[in-house]
């Protein structure tokens, strides 16, 4: 049986499930910081809002999260106490300082809008419509009537589901760190209720 959780309703093994999707998800980005798996996992473990994340389940079994934003949260706030003790030394304050501008800014929007801060699949569950179920669940189900996001421009896939979606591009912003990393420029795209 499949079917879409907060993480807050999850057990603690759906749970570490959950965050070795993400990290394994976005560990290209999150490498950086450190490249010990362990260490983001539990990083990321004690950072995240159970409440703004959503994991899809499939027989039981964590395959899929997607986080969420509004005008007020984003769905990561990270712990400083948590950082320090991972991350330890002078490298892991300025990383926390760092990585806190990028995750816990809120984004600009109206009280009916929502953004997908992040969506990642298990890759031995990826390209079989995880990707797809989060993204209708949160159209379908939550009643926001705009949703945005944001696509590196070197992951076309990406992009291609998310046109197929009714997503359309509203704005393309040239990062440096994103360019220089290999990812290209940051696509912003929005869906709009009818």
């Amino acid at each position: 049986m499949n079917e879409i959780k907060k993480l807050s309703e999850l057990d603690e093994k759906q749970i570490d499930q959950v965050m070795s999707v993400f990290v394994e998800g976005f560990y290209n980005v999150f490498s950086s910081i450190s490249k010990d798996k362990e260490k983001l996992h539990k990083l990321f473990k004690y950072s995240f809002d159970y409440d703004r994340a959503y994991a899809y389940l499939q027989n039981g079994e964590a395959v899929g999260v997607l986080g969420l934003s509004d005008y007020q949260a984003r769905p990561l706030k990270l712990s400083e106490e948590v950082f320090a003790e991972i991350m330890r030394g002078f490298a892991g304050k300025v990383a926390y300082k760092q990585i806190c501008k990028v995750l816990e800014t809120p984004h600009t929007m109206k009280p009916q809008e929502i953004f997908i801060d992040y969506i990642a699949t298990n890759p031995m569950c990826r390209s079989k419509g995880i990707g797809t179920q989060l993204i209708e669940f949160v159209r379908d189900t939550l009643g926001y009537k705009h949703i945005k996001l944001e696509v590196f421009s070197k992951n076309p896939r990406a992009k291609e589901l998310y046109e197929r979606l009714g997503f359309n591009s509203i704005s393309v912003k040239r990062d440096f760190m994103t360019i220089l990393k290999g990812y290209g420029n940051r696509i912003f795209m929005r869906w709009d209720a009818e």
